[in-house]
């Protein structure tokens, strides 16, 4: 009788679990999202970041095994990055230390050491060898806390999570997808990358592309409810080609062609299996660690107010939608509409700097958003009071000086009949005593244009069929950051019909400049179906439909909306020298030794082919730091 009671407990428990009641019997829900028994100690890690500690400290642990955590450190005296960044070289050094010392055989020093002996047993599933602790010196590693940027982008995302949510629900996906912004930005609006990911759903550029405007003028991947539509279509992209949603949010980091190879490789889709044993120079800590994070979060933002207590977060913002039939400047909005240039820029997150600071238009086709109430009821009647004449059909030409040797600012200005202060605003730059031989600036545009000097075409004199080496200068030490280096590069000038291809540069980008299929380029430079262009290759154009000065603008448009953005987040604080060794390349050096962008190398290197690199080759490296703003 007893052993029957407890038989009906377990399947009353039971039934409770799956959903299940009386003599209606359905299906077990199938969770979207499981967390394998191989995250349950990432997941707590990543809990552990966003609740334990804040952007004033951080947590040093093996990078492998997130169960163990050697200690919390908090910053307390330290006020810069760099005093901050010797305070954990300093534990980091401690930590690798104690481990070789363990790896000698000898006993735990402290009750530290001895807790640390116990994760590792539990994280291996074994007493740790000396192996274990020689390979774990090699992997400890610092993870700054989140909980004060986590509470921020949670009181923001009220904004826009229930737009999200619908958008999401309504490409047939998950509403929880609505949380990956959390992981990837903090739900910061402004977030910009090193490397170039921009906005909440931190698209890169060449993955931008495919879904969304990014050009000199709009950026739709800075804008939450655009970037949101792209980012369901790339999800459910993924989700198609790879079967479950694990590996779908970890190719939303690492590429779904990444983890296609991961489960090739592997002969599996479990999504366990290839974190635990999957390895490939790009699939790292971020990509291995994304799908825990996406978990932590959700549990954490499912159950927000028991670990931030009640919070007054962001009301959605009602807007008015207007469709421009034509091309507009911000000034005659607001000098015709009264719209000011802030309320613009607050509503519209897409417009690029050049619109409201160089003078660019807003492009025709564009969706501006504006304070409900602002145009509606009648449209038209609103857009009438701009006069015809200020309708553009057409956007501006962009004008840019060349700075040559001797020119300076006043010079310049006086040239081309603007003034000193003008070429600062539309250059931003840092001081009006600041430029450099090669330095592209540009010029006002539109209506305010006046004068000569504009942009010119450069054709290369070294430039051959055959590229040779660039000779290298030998570089001397610097004691702070050098003058950039020029624009003018080798690589964006033209030698005839032929170009050599720079960083970032696409066989897209290059069709959409010359307004001609991909294909006609294919064929043009015998290349082979989806094998992408490499930095430094020779690729031949056809300018049967772009001439050569709107090709030449329109690549140089796009390297200075790269660098603009760039320097809008960070700044180079000095310079290092650096002497390659045997096995480092330009990849190693950008993405894992000193975490610069390649084009900010070449920038510092402008005589090096870096393309060529041969160990011994010394290189200027620049300190990059975020500017805080």
């Amino acid at each position: 009788m007893r052993r029957r009671a407890r038989l009906g407990q377990l399947l009353a428990v039971l039934c409770l679990s799956l959903g299940l009641s009386g003599a209606s019997v359905s299906a077990p829900r199938v969770e979207e999202f499981p967390q394998p028994e191989g995250l349950r100690t990432a997941v707590a890690f990543w809990m552990r970041v966003y609740l334990e500690v804040t952007t004033r400290g951080g947590l040093l642990h093996d990078s492998r095994h997130l169960g163990v955590v050697y200690e919390t450190i908090r910053f307390q005296g330290e006020k810069s990055d760099r005093a901050r960044q010797r305070r954990v070289n300093e534990r980091k050094r401690h930590w690798r230390a104690a481990l070789r010392r363990l790896a000698s055989g000898k006993a735990p020093r402290n009750e530290q050491e001895e807790t640390v002996l116990r994760l590792f047993e539990l994280e291996l599933g074994h007493p740790p060898t000396p192996a274990d602790f020689r390979n774990a010196a090699r992997r400890v590693r610092f993870q700054l806390g989140q909980r004060d940027k986590f509470r921020k982008g949670l009181i923001r995302s009220g904004a826009y999570e229930s737009a999200m949510r619908a958008i999401l629900r309504g490409a047939g996906l998950p509403e929880d997808l609505a949380y990956l912004p959390h992981v990837e930005s903090s739900f910061n609006l402004k977030a910009y990358s090193k490397y170039g990911a921009a906005g909440v759903w931190q698209f890169m550029r060449a993955t931008g592309r495919r879904y969304l405007r990014v050009d000199y003028t709009v950026d739709e991947r800075l804008d939450p409810i655009l970037a949101t539509h792209a980012a369901a279509r790339l999800l459910k992209d993924n989700y198609q080609a790879l079967g479950n949603w694990p590996l779908a949010i970890t190719a939303y980091n690492h590429g779904a062609a990444g983890m296609k190879r991961a489960k090739r490789k592997l002969g599996t889709k479990d999504f366990a299996v290839i974190v635990k044993k999957y390895r490939s120079r790009k699939f790292g800590f971020a990509s291995r660690n994304f799908y825990a994070q996406f978990l932590a979060a959700r549990k954490v933002l499912h159950a927000h107010e028991t670990y931030f207590g009640p919070l007054k977060r962001d009301d959605p913002e009602p807007v008015d939608e207007i469709t421009l039939p034509f091309f507009t400047d911000v000034k005659d909005l607001q000098k015709h509409l009264g719209l000011s240039p802030d309320v613009i820029r607050h509503y519209n997150l897409a417009l690029r700097p050049p619109v409201f600071r160089s003078g660019k238009l807003i492009p025709k086709g564009y969706v501006l958003r504006l304070p409900a109430g602002t145009v509606l009821p009648n449209a038209d009647e609103w857009l009438a009071a701009i006069p015809e004449n200020l309708r553009h059909t057409k956007q501006h030409r962009s004008r840019y000086h060349r700075v040559r040797r001797g020119d300076t600012l006043s010079r310049i200005a006086a040239r081309n009949r603007t003034t000193v202060r003008t070429l600062v605003a539309l250059n931003n730059l840092p001081s009006r005593h600041r430029i450099y031989p090669g330095q592209i600036l540009q010029l006002p545009e539109g209506k305010n244009a006046r004068g000569k000097g504009g942009f010119a075409l450069v054709k290369s004199a070294q430039a051959s069929p055959k590229r040779k080496p660039i000779p290298q200068k030998k570089i001397q030490p610097t004691t702070g950051p050098p003058p950039p280096a020029s624009n003018d590069s080798p690589w964006r000038r033209l030698d005839g019909d032929y170009v050599l291809v720079d960083a970032l540069e696409t066989l897209g980008h290059f069709s959409d400049w010359l307004e001609i299929p991909a294909a006609r380029l294919r064929r043009l430079n015998r290349l082979s179906f989806r094998r992408p262009l490499h930095m430094g290759q020779r690729l031949k154009l056809d300018f049967s439909l772009v001439n050569r000065e709107t090709f030449l603008q329109r690549r140089l448009e796009f390297h200075k909306g790269i660098e603009e953005d760039f320097f809008g987040s960070f700044r180079v604080s000095g310079t290092l020298e650096h002497r390659l060794r045997t096995g480092e390349s330009l990849w190693v050096l950008s993405h894992r030794t000193y975490r610069v962008p390649a084009w900010l190398i070449q920038r510092y290197n402008p005589e090096v082919d870096l393309t060529l690199l041969k160990p011994g080759t010394q290189l200027t490296i620049p300190v990059v730091e975020p500017t805080g703003s």
